[in-house]
């Protein structure tokens, strides 16, 4: 199949309910993106035309103390010089708000079935495979306000990934659960302080790792103006991990030129071996802490933000450190810019770096430029530079340039909260 630059065909309808507090917003966008190095590898064997159709539906309820927000797409994805890759997708994902005067809660949560490409990185970074994925996330939180000037914040968040069977290493099905509790408080008009205690557990879906994280830290954002603000948070990190092995009960030996298997105990031979589950434990403490500052302009924002963080994985706490860089820019009225760029280090725990387990650095840089070219209809193009480095003996550096054109479109309504 010949592929080219993709136009949109679609026929939308938008509409609102009798009593307006309903809507529902048929969109489209498509995109053409080239990329020298889909998969991110050492060696890259080929570059990649990939056209990408994505309809999908946005449809809630807006009243005076309630909002819902949903939305359903589904993508077509086609790879020019390996169709194998072709690959369809169904997002979806909601989003409901309740306000009060004072109690403030809400729940969102998403169940998505998309490529590994397109979803969450591995603990290895970029996937060289593709395999199917199956994401639910559910997240409900609540805020009170105890006074004018303090609140305190609940959250809970559940989530489960399932991947199709896959003979990678580093893709395994999970399901992660964390609750965290936050005080803030406005400690003068320009200076907010919080404090936040959150617990996590991260397990593997064959009972093989288990992961408990606790983490404690406090905050401070400072408002030198309207413009110009600034925040920093820092705290520790406690884990503990609980995993699981065979362990092998017997010895190999020959008898009579066969392989058979002897009790150490007992004396007795046996034809197979036999395994019994070893357990073993790890604790670790962490720093964890974060530092931003934003200006907004006239016609723009520029934003650094630098982190480090503990996650688990299934290799074992990885401490992710990060700086990156965002800007934006109106160059017109329907002309807008923007360019974001970040660096991170992985670095795995020292007794779980071997051949199959390494450090590495991620460094990208995306501009962009966005046209508006009618209310409903807007055009990106955008350009991205990755670079993945893996620190072993010979370190393996993977590079990746990619050009994208995206066209959305959505049409406008006119809604009414009765």
């Amino acid at each position: 199949m010949k592929k080219g630059f993709l136009v949109p065909a679609i026929l939308c309808t938008s509409f609102t309910c009798q009593a307006n507090d309903y809507f529902f917003k048929p969109v489209f966008s498509t995109s053409e993106r080239y990329a020298s190095n889909l998969l991110l590898r050492p060696n890259p064997q080929q570059g990649n035309w990939i056209s990408k159709l994505s309809p999908g539906l946005n449809f809630g309820i807006n009243r005076e103390n309630d909002e819902l927000k949903s939305n359903f797409t589904w993508n077509q994805i086609f790879y020019t010089n390996q169709s194998a890759l072709n690959i369809s997708e169904q997002l979806f994902s909601a989003d409901y708000q309740h306000t009060g005067e004072r109690l403030q809660w809400g729940l969102n949560g998403h169940y998505n079935n998309q490529s590994s490409l397109n979803s969450e990185s591995t603990v290895q970074g970029f996937s060289p495979t593709q395999v199917m994925v199956k994401s639910l996330s559910i997240a409900p939180t609540v805020s009170y306000s105890l006074t004018e000037l303090s609140s305190l914040e609940l959250d809970y968040s559940y989530s489960k990934s399932t991947y199709e069977q896959t003979r990678n290493i580093f893709l395994n099905s999970y399901d992660y659960q964390q609750a965290s509790g936050t005080f803030n408080y406005n400690y003068s008009e320009f200076d907010k302080l919080n404090a936040t205690l959150s617990s996590s557990r991260y397990k593997i879906s064959t009972g093989t790792l288990t992961t408990f994280n606790n983490v404690a830290q406090t905050g401070w954002q400072h408002s030198f103006s309207e413009t110009l603000s600034t925040y920093i948070s820092a705290g520790i990190n406690y884990s503990l991990s609980d995993s699981e092995f065979p362990v092998a009960q017997l010895i190999p030996t020959n008898m009579f030129g066969l392989s058979v298997y002897q009790d150490p105990l007992t004396g007795q031979f046996f034809d197979n071996q036999r395994y019994e589950t070893g357990n073993t434990s790890s604790t670790g403490f962490g720093g964890v802490y974060r530092a931003s500052i934003q200006k907004s302009f006239e016609r723009g924002s520029v934003s650094l933000v630098g982190s480090q963080n503990q996650i688990p994985t299934s290799q074992g706490m990885q401490t992710q450190t990060q700086l990156s860089a965002n800007t934006s820019y109106n160059i017109y009225e329907r002309w807008s810019s923007g360019l974001s760029a970040s660096y991170s280090l992985y670095k795995m725990p020292v007794q779980t770096n071997n051949q199959f387990n390494q450090d590495r650095t991620y460094a990208s840089i995306s501009p962009t430029i966005n046209w508006k070219w009618t209310t409903e209809v807007n055009v990106g193009l955008s350009y991205t530079y990755r670079q993945q480095e893996y620190k072993i003996n010979n370190s393996q550096i993977s590079q990746d340039n990619s050009v994208q054109l995206q066209l959305n479109y959505q049409p406008q309504t006119n809604n009414q909260v009765k």
